[in-house]
């Protein structure tokens, strides 16, 4: 199974897990326009956790030629949201975005950018997901993410998800 254009490392228990991971990148990846439109795949996926990929270039400059916050802001929601659906049941349950703090620490004007979103809690309703994306070695951000788990099928949900 792929994210989009290559393999995807598996951090499955077994072949349901597996499962589940590939419904999470169909329904949320795969599906998505934005995803699509910004070139986000996903290269991993492990218990409350995900990896995306991003190729960072001209096409994402701001004026001053650096990659836009907005798109690194993108890939970094992307891998914390996606990690938390790897914990939610995908049938009842969708993690919507509340917060996202992210620090820029440096700034990037080509290559691939690689986001990593880590679960650090969840509760019943709310949960909170860390990140960093990374341009080979150097840090360029790293944020917090605070996400409302609404039931699927809710007006929230039918106006899509913000991650």
């Amino acid at each position: 199974m792929t994210g989009g254009r290559g393999p995807v490392a598996w951090e499955a228990a077994g072949p349901e897990e597996e499962d589940r991971y590939r419904e999470i990148i169909r329904d949320r990846v795969e599906n998505s326009p934005f995803y699509q439109h910004m070139g986000l795949r996903v290269t991993g996926l492990g218990p409350g956790r995900a990896t995306f990929e991003m190729p960072a270039g001209r096409h994402l400059w701001n004026v001053g030629g650096i990659v836009h916050g907005g798109a690194i802001t993108s890939i970094a929601d992307a891998a914390a949201g996606v990690a938390l659906a790897t914990v939610l049941d995908a049938r009842t349950e969708r993690p919507v975005t509340i917060e996202l703090k992210l620090n820029f620490c440096a700034p990037v004007r080509e290559g691939t950018l690689e986001a990593r979103g880590r679960v650090v809690q969840k509760g019943k309703r709310i949960a909170v997901s860390d990140v960093e994306v990374t341009e080979g070695e150097r840090l360029i951000a790293k944020g917090l993410a605070t996400y409302m788990i609404i039931a699927s099928g809710t007006a929230a949900d039918a106006e899509g998800p913000a991650t």
